[in-house]
């Protein structure tokens, strides 16, 4: 990547960030400071779950490993049947006989059973299969039906337009979706990125240890306003020209959340990438740049690779966030409707009737929104690409990317776990009146 193309991306992209508390920042740093450079890394990284895994200790709900650099490996399905047992109270200890491939003296096998029995995990062939590795697509499905999303997950599991049109949807589609609308699934921070994972390969530890840690606040304090909106998903019929472009951004839900990707693994056409992933302007460039052209010559490609570029470019008509339809994209800044158009921060592809599709460090990835949940004050303005929709961008904006000096990095806090409490913390600017201690904050754009 040439130093004019770095400063490009980072003055048109969102980058996020965690924050944690003083007190656990200076404890972290101290063992830190006694560890060879490299597990140093690694401990940082994954501090998060660390903290996540000593609530979970205090609350009794946990009993392995607890230490940051333990935490880097792949999950299992046991220890996510443990986790489950103390957070959503599954029966515990033996079975007392054997059932499929549970031994009768299994220490997990009475709570391995009933979670199969409930629909929460789905065995492999006739075999639970508690000591294999653990994949997102399992971790998803166990705690958004778990923790009463049932709903949710078949409304999604079941996406229709309102003509009742039917799409090919990517295996674990409902239950990502509601993973990330509820919290559950975390962003990392851009320096972290390599460890993202698209949600068909297996979840790392301490991502695990976060989740029941979301799970145990959920559990106490309801599912969330953005999970019960999905409940209610409705859209218009949605246009017979922009439904290819819908369908493929449909096919990308299970991709996390990557600062700078704008392609399914690390090898980008336009620059290698940490993990497979999107970021918000990501997702629009490769949804658009992987269509057939010809077939869907009524539709312009937004400018540049850029939420800046696709926001001011010449292809394409302003329109008010209001009136997007299917297709069209919407704009986010942290002065909503007075942001200047060089300063939006955000991008999603509308699908209508205030619902959005978009890759968003919030959610940790790919998701389906309702607008009046996600970032209502931070709203923009839409563009709708039509051939016969072209106007010239604004005389007051101009038409190349201004010097990184004159736009500065947006940075957008990422869910944090707050000690203690396990609630998903994420404020969006600007933040409303700060709730009591452990609420969760509205998802942050990004």
């Amino acid at each position: 990547m040439t130093t004019s193309r770095r400063i490009s991306r980072r003055g048109a992209l969102v980058a996020t960030t965690v924050a944690a508390p003083l007190v656990a920042i200076a404890s972290l740093t101290a063992v830190a400071l006694a560890q060879p450079p490299a597990e140093r890394r690694v401990a940082e990284a994954f501090s998060f779950g660390e903290q996540a895994a000593r609530e979970l200790v205090k609350a009794k709900a946990w009993s392995g490993p607890v230490k940051a650099i333990e935490l880097q490996r792949d999950a299992t399905r046991r220890e996510l049947v443990v986790l489950m047992t103390a957070v959503l109270r599954l029966p515990a200890g033996p079975i007392g006989t054997p059932w499929r491939d549970l031994a009768a003296d299994d220490p997990q096998g009475a709570a391995a059973k009933a979670a199969v029995e409930r629909g929460l995990l789905v065995p492999a062939g006739e075999a639970v299969a508690l000591d294999a590795p653990l994949t997102g697509f399992d971790a998803n499905r166990a705690w958004t039906l778990g923790l009463g999303m049932s709903r949710a997950v078949a409304r999604m599991g079941q996406f229709r337009d309102g003509s009742g049109r039917a799409f090919t949807l990517p295996e674990g589609f409902g239950t990502s979706i509601t993973a990330r609308e509820a919290g559950l699934r975390r962003n990392y921070p851009s320096s972290d990125d390599q460890y993202e994972r698209h949600d068909s390969r297996p979840l790392v530890l301490a991502d695990l240890l976060l989740m029941a840690s979301r799970g145990r606040y959920i559990r106490r304090n309801g599912v969330p306003s953005s999970v019960r909106a999905l409940q209610g998903f409705t859209i218009p019929p949605i246009d017979p020209i922009v439904v290819p472009t819908v369908q493929r951004a449909l096919m990308q839900v299970g991709n996390p959340y990557v600062w700078g990707g704008e392609w399914v693994d690390t090898n980008s056409p336009l620059d290698p990438q940490a993990a497979g992933g999107f970021d918000c302007s990501g997702l629009v460039w490769y949804v658009w740049h992987t269509g057939d052209r010809a077939a869907e010559a009524q539709i312009n490609m937004p400018s540049g690779r850029t939420t800046y570029t696709m926001n001011v470019g010449k292809r394409g008509k302003r329109i008010t966030w209001q009136a997007a339809q299917a297709g069209d994209l919407v704009f986010f800044g942290s002065g909503g409707r007075r942001t200047p158009l060089n300063q939006a921060s955000h991008m999603s592809i509308s699908l209508g009737n205030k619902w959005i599709i978009h890759s968003s460090g919030g959610r940790g990835g790919v998701s389906i929104t309702y607008l009046p949940t996600y970032w209502p004050s931070g709203l923009m303005n839409a563009r709708t690409f039509r051939v016969d929709a072209t106007t010239p961008a604004a005389p007051d904006q101009p038409a190349t990317a201004p010097p990184a000096a004159t736009t500065p990095e947006p940075v957008t806090p990422a869910p944090i776990t707050t000690p203690g409490t396990g609630a998903p913390q994420a404020p969006a600017p600007p933040a409303p009146p700060a709730p009591g201690p452990g609420a969760p904050q509205a998802p942050a754009p990004g």
